[in-house]
């Protein structure tokens, strides 16, 4: 026997279904980008790959911009 026809002869009203929204509006990390939390837990590599991006490119810029005496 199903649940439904058991809740309908116990005489209980039809189980409440869960509605799932589409929470991308609160998910957004910065209010401005389009980029949600869960897109960022796809790739946990991100954030280590943009500091050595900026890490090198301060290398370079710091030495081809500096003064040497």
């Amino acid at each position: 026997m199903g649940e439904a026809k058991r809740r309908k002869s116990l005489g209980l009203s039809p189980r409440n279904q869960r509605i799932l929204k589409n929470n991308s509006f609160s998910d957004k990390l910065f209010s401005r980008f389009s980029i949600i939390k869960t897109q960022l837990s796809k790739y946990p590599y991100l954030p280590v790959a943009t500091m050595a991006w900026g890490l090198i490119f301060l290398l370079v810029d710091w030495t081809k911009f500096s003064p040497i005496n």
